[in-house]
Formats: C-alpha cells, structure tokens, sequence
C-alpha cells in the first residue's frame, strides 16, 4: 500500500516541480522604444501589407539629425521594414512582382529616394547590395500634423489604386501603387471556375462580375445558367441572367428573368434582395420599354 501511495506522489512532484520551472523561464514582456507594428489592406483582390517597428519622436530633431538627409534609412527601427504585395503591381509606375520586398528610403530636403529591395541577405541596410534592388523611384514629402509614433497607412484611391503613406514627427509621404484589378479578377475567375463543385453564388458572382465589367458574356451566361441550375429557388441568379440576356440584347428573356427574380426576392430575398431591388426595378422597367 505504502508502494502504491508513492507512485501516486511521485508523478504529482515532478509534475510541480517542471510547472515551477516552466514558469521562471517564462519570458517577461516589458514596453520597448519602438513597438512591432503592421497594416495591410485590399484594393480590388491585391493585398497590401506593411509590417515595421515604430519609433516615437520622444522631443528629439528628427529630419536632418536623428536620420540624416542623404544616407540610407530603413524607414523604422529594430528589424527592415518589410512590404508585400499578393498580386503583381505598379509602384510609382515601375512593375513589382509579386512578393515581399524591404522597403528603404534616402531622406533629403526636397525629395525621398524610395527602394524596393529584394534583401538576399535579410539586414536591411546594413547588408544593402544595389543589385538586389527592384526599383527606385522619386517622392516629394509633404509636411502634415504631428504624429509620436511612425505609422503607415495603405489609403484606398480606387479598386485599383492606393497610396501606401508613411507619416512621422510633421512628415508624410506618399508612394502611389496601383494594380490591374480588372485583369487580376479574371484571372481568380477564370482558375476558379475551373475547380469541380463550385457552390451556386461563385457562378453567380463570376457571372455578374463579367457583365459589370463588359467581358465575355457567353462565358457569363454559362456561369449564370449554372447558378440557377444549382439554386432554383434564388433571387441572384435569376438576376444575374437577367442582366445577361439584357447584355445581350434579348430584352423580351431579361425581362421574363427580372419578373422572377423580382417574385423571388420578395418573398424570402431578405436583406440581400433589398440591397439590389432599386437597381433591379430600374432595369426591368428599362428593359420592359425595349421589348418589340
């Protein structure tokens, strides 16, 4: 008995004891100088994404002191600031893959030098090699209010356009990057329209995309006579050929097709009908007067 008892202790002691010492190696978190940071946002389907440390001001002369004019700056603190973008795009107007990329920029009175660098040896600045860059390119600071920490922002201009800004002390600067969302979209489609088992609202969504977009309508119409075969009873595909039918010039079918989907909708489209009814209502009213 007394043998039982101390196979039941021991497990229990070493148990503690390793619990003990898991909890003094425990790492202790403390507030650093300049905090890990990220952003990202999505313009059209690319994804746009920053991550950075952000150094404060802390009431030091931050331009032309702290980071000097002409000299290389990694454009935050701690480790290189990293950019990434998920789909090929244009910055500034010169093509980037693709991919992620350290971001380094050369401060001066007047203009920044902003690079793209592929960073082969991951240092940042203190392993910069010119060969690695992907692009340079030319940007004129703009003062604005105060701001403690650096910070970046991705400001949406359009599906297609945004402005990746970088605000620090009473400095901004703005890259301009912009992507071919139209082309991009197709591509998304098209690949997955190819995978076995799409569920109704991918055909239907693929569809509308086409005919908002002046693509190729046989290929929306296909989409869309897929949709109402693999939901007979909702609005949105009905919908959808309507605008097809309409696109393609059969307004007698589109107007058949809204009539249903206007029925549909009323009875069980709920908030997702009633995002769409204005517009539905001035079509079929559009399309009814070309009907001969």
């Amino acid at each position: 008995m007394k043998h039982l008892h101390t196979l039941l202790i021991v497990p229990i002691i070493i148990a503690l004891f390793l619990l003990a010492i898991q909890q003094s190696c425990a790492q202790v978190e403390m507030p650093v100088p300049s905090p890990a940071a990220s952003v990202s946002q999505v313009i059209g389907v690319t994804k746009i994404s920053v991550d950075y440390s952000a150094p404060a001001v802390r009431d030091r002369e931050i331009w032309g002191k702290l980071i000097p004019y002409g000299e290389m700056w990694r454009t935050g603190a701690n480790s290189p600031t990293k950019v990434t973008f998920s789909t090929d795009v244009m910055v500034e107007g010169k093509e980037v893959k693709a991919g992620s990329y350290t971001l380094i920029t050369i401060p001066t009175e007047k203009n920044w030098t902003v690079i793209l660098n592929k960073d082969s040896k991951g240092n940042g600045v203190f392993s910069y090699l010119e060969e690695d860059d992907v692009i340079r390119v030319e940007v004129t600071p703009k003062e604005t209010e105060m701001h403690e920490y650096l910070a970046f922002t991705v400001v949406p201009q359009s599906d297609s356009e945004a402005h990746l800004v970088m605000n620090w002390e009473k400095m901004k600067v703005a890259i301009k990057v912009t992507t071919d969302t139209k082309a991009n979209a197709v591509a998304s489609i098209n690949q997955g329209m190819g995978i076995y088992g799409r569920a109704w609202y991918d055909y239907a969504s693929a569809a509308e995309y086409y005919v908002q977009n002046d693509l190729e309508v046989e290929k929306a119409s296909t989409w869309a006579s897929l949709s109402m075969k693999l939901n007979e009873n909702h609005f949105f595909p009905q919908w959808i050929m309507a605008q097809v039918k309409a696109k393609q010039g059969n307004y007698k079918e589109a107007v058949a097709h809204a009539k249903k989907a206007q029925d549909m909708g009323a009875e069980n489209g709920g908030g997702f009908y009633d995002a769409r009814k204005a517009s539905l209502e001035a079509s079929l009213a559009e399309w009814t007067k070309k009907v001969k």
